[in-house]
């Protein structure tokens, strides 16, 4: 995934943007749980020109794939 121009240091590890596969964003959900101890996690998505069949595919992933996988993990 490329960023706009002069944006690039937000997909870093660090950043405000998750993106990327199922595991990626988790494991981006996770590490910043690490940090802050959250209970909760509020994510926005911009569909920018996607189609809509991926963007409910997005959706979708973030449901069956990213949230059991965090909260397993987190034990929740």
């Amino acid at each position: 995934m490329r960023a706009p121009p002069g944006r690039g240091n937000e997909l870093e590890a660090g950043g405000m943007v998750f993106a990327g596969g199922p595991d990626e964003v988790a494991d981006r959900i996770l590490h910043l749980h690490g940090l802050l101890g959250h209970s909760r996690q509020i994510l926005q998505m911009d569909v920018g020109g996607m189609p809509q069949a991926a963007f409910l595919r997005a959706i979708e992933l973030l449901g069956t794939r990213v949230l059991p996988r965090v909260r397993q993990e987190l034990g929740a």
